[in-house]
């Protein structure tokens, strides 16, 4: 098994452009991002990017998109003014690939009302994934991390807090 990919040294590389104040924080799952809560206290942007493992190992894009609502409402009520939620990326299970597509539905669908959170569609490509089929190469976690990157800054531009 590889190395898990940089995201913090990465990110700080690019987000040295920009004026946030933002931390990384690794983690596996939805149940493990609710205990996490607290620690979003004083940034302005939050990135929400987990989910997948949770689809694949049983539960429900209805289920999901439930608790990352309120997950979402937790982090705002902790004072961050923008929460993001990038779609999940594919896999090479079809099923799996068909809970994510209603996931976004759900998604795009169910928090649209509320400005201060933003349900990103990633660019995905099939050629950024490895041999294992969910995990990506290098150069796609770094495409990935660009698309982050410019996520970022087009939220910062828009001034959308």
């Amino acid at each position: 098994m590889g190395r898990m990919y940089p995201y913090r040294r990465w990110l700080g590389e690019h987000l040295s452009q920009v004026s946030v104040r933002w931390n990384w924080r690794g983690g596996a799952g939805i149940s493990w991002a609710e205990q996490q809560v607290g620690h979003c206290a004083g940034f302005q942007l939050v990135v929400i990017m987990i989910g997948g493992n949770d689809l694949a190992n049983g539960c429900t894009a209805a289920e999901l998109a439930e608790r990352m609502g309120r997950l979402a409402q937790q982090i705002l009520r902790e004072g961050a003014e923008l929460v993001v939620i990038p779609s999940l990326w594919p896999r090479s299970n079809v099923s799996y690939n068909a809970l994510a597509r209603q996931y976004a539905s759900i998604m795009e669908n169910s928090y649209s009302y509320d400005p201060r959170i933003t349900f990103w569609l990633w660019d995905r490509r099939q050629a950024w994934r490895n041999y294992d089929g969910v995990h990506f190469l290098p150069h796609g976690y770094q495409q990935a991390m660009r698309y982050l990157i410019a996520m970022v800054v087009w939220v910062l531009n828009h001034n959308l807090w």
